[in-house]
This record gives C-alpha cells, sequence and structure tokens, in this order.
C-alpha cells in the first residue's frame, strides 16, 4: 500500500525548455566570432607590413639613384710640338693636340641622360687647355666610352729645369670636367645628377709620352 506521504514531482510540460542552453550557444558563437576577426586582421596588418617591407627593398635597390663614374682612360698623343723659349730654360712653349677616351659608367637601374660638357686641361692653378664633351646617354647598367679630342696650347708655360736630369722632363697635369643629367629610373621617377671628373697623368717631355693615369 502506497505511503500516503509520498508524492510524485511534477513534470514539466513537454513543449518547455530551458533558456540556459540558447544562450551559452550564442555566447561561444559570439566568442569565436571575434576570435576569427581578431585572427583576420593580424593576418592582414602582419600582410600589409610584409608588403610593405618587400616594397622598401626594391624602391631601395631598384629606384634608387647614384652618381654615374666619369673617368679618363687614355691619352694618345696626336701632335706634339714642344720649345724653350728663353736661355734659362726656365720657360717653354708647348702645343699638344692629343686624342683621349672618356669612359661614363652608369651603375643605376635607369639609363643617364647627360648634356654637353667642357673638359679643362690644367698645370698648377693655370688652365693650359681642354676639350668638348658632347651629350648623350648611357643606358641602365652599362659603360660608355666617349672620344674627346683636348688640344694644350700654353706659349709661355714656366717650368723649373735645373738640367738635363729625366725628373726635370715630367710635368704634371691634370684633366677636369664637370657634368650634368638624369638619372631615369622610370617614366615618373628621375634624379638630377652632377658628377666631376678629376684626374691627374704626368707628361715626360723629353719621351713624349703620358704616364701615371689616376682619377679620384
Amino acid at each position: 500500500m502506497a505511503d500516503p506521504e509520498s508524492h510524485t514531482s511534477p513534470l514539466a510540460p513537454a513543449g518547455e525548455k530551458s533558456d540556459e542552453q540558447p544562450s551559452t550557444t550564442i555566447a561561444l558563437y559570439r566568442r569565436r566570432k571575434h576570435q576569427e576577426t581578431s585572427k583576420t586582421i593580424v593576418y592582414v596588418l602582419a600582410a600589409a607590413v610584409f608588403l610593405s617591407t618587400i616594397f622598401l627593398i626594391i624602391a631601395s635597390v631598384f629606384l634608387r639613384a647614384v652618381n654615374p663614374q666619369l673617368r679618363l682612360r687614355t691619352v694618345t698623343i696626336q701632335n706634339f710640338q714642344y720649345e724653350i723659349t728663353n736661355s734659362t730654360n726656365s720657360t717653354s712653349s708647348l702645343n699638344i693636340t692629343m686624342l683621349t677616351e672618356v669612359t661614363l659608367n652608369n651603375k643605376n637601374f635607369g639609363r643617364y641622360v647627360f648634356e654637353n660638357c667642357n673638359a679643362v686641361v690644367l698645370h698648377g692653378n693655370s688652365t693650359i687647355g681642354g676639350g668638348f664633351i658632347s651629350g648623350g646617354r648611357v643606358g641602365a647598367k652599362k659603360t660608355r666610352s666617349i672620344s674627346v679630342v683636348m688640344e694644350i696650347g700654353s706659349g709661355n708655360l714656366n717650368l723649373s729645369r735645373s738640367g738635363s736630369d729625366s725628373t726635370d722632363q715630367v710635368m704634371e697635369i691634370r684633366s677636369y670636367a664637370k657634368m650634368t643629367g638624369r638619372v631615369h629610373v622610370t617614366k615618373l621617377v628621375n634624379r638630377r645628377k652632377t658628377i666631376e671628373m678629376n684626374c691627374t697623368i704626368n707628361l715626360n717631355l723629353a719621351s713624349r709620352s703620358f704616364m701615371n693615369l689616376l682619377c679620384s
């Protein structure tokens, strides 16, 4: 016989569900969505930094413009006239026509277009001659050879001469030029570059030859 005090707990209605489970599911979904969004932002920022670094490297290598190098390479004498004009052997007349080879080395990734310029020949602080360098262009990563005729003409050249020693027959001369042009890396990017040639060479008056060419 059943205990009159015993009772059975009432069952919840069949259609009633707890609100706790859907709330938990939504919270988990939102948290996961937030994490995915955060990861996406991190990936995008990392990709942007990586691409920016690559661009800077490319720009520093390919878009950077450096000064081309202008150098005197060879000197060939075509005409040589040398004459002592007084009895003390201290004043001389010198006239030389020489064919020189000047090289223009362009290390840039774009062509260098240069203007006409003059080269001068100096002895000490005096200008004793010069030549004309025609404008033109040199391609990217190329070296161009330019033939330049230079004239030396001095009717009152002061030389300190003590005798027949071979060292007294040598005079130091300097060739200098200043060239202006533009490095064209792209159609939109170009850089103005002014370069200089500064070379010294010894002229042996006895053997009528040049030696010890040095460019800085």
